[in-house]
């Protein structure tokens, strides 16, 4: 396993920890691919799977950011577009077994690593920082 969800990836939103928890579970499932243990309709399967799942998250998780006013927004959206053309690129490709899983390989690390553990966490990390700003606000004599 490539790393196993924890409450320290929560963004104390139900659905989208839900989605997150799904996307770490594929994520693990492509890293626990081999080319003895896939042929390549499994591995399109997986990753069309994990292509549909990552836009359909990004769309939850774009409105949830517009919904906080979440400064980094449009940073984050790109990012977002970035990863879906990286993904529609490498299903385009003509690729062998081995190709495709160090494609996708690569791409559940950077979800992983880069968007959840860098990006995603940022946007609770502003939550908090807002919703503790209101509190304060309401104790102002």
């Amino acid at each position: 396993m490539l790393i196993e969800w924890s409450e320290k990836f929560s963004l104390h939103h139900a659905l989208l920890d839900r989605q997150h928890q799904e996307l770490f579970d594929l994520a693990n499932a492509v890293q626990a691919l081999t080319p003895e243990s896939t042929d390549k309709a499994e591995l399109g399967r997986l990753f069309k799977e994990f292509f549909d799942y990552m836009a359909k998250h990004f769309k939850e998780e774009e409105a949830y950011m517009q919904s906080l006013d979440y400064p980094l927004y449009d940073k984050h959206k790109k990012f977002h577009e970035t990863i879906i053309e990286g993904m529609t690129k490498i299903l385009k490709e003509k690729k062998s077994i081995a190709e495709l899983q160090k494609s996708m390989k690569m791409i559940a690390k950077k979800w992983l690593v880069e968007h959840i553990l860098e990006n995603d966490l940022k946007i609770e990390k502003w939550r908090k920082s807002t919703c503790v700003e209101e509190e304060d606000s309401h104790h102002v004599l």
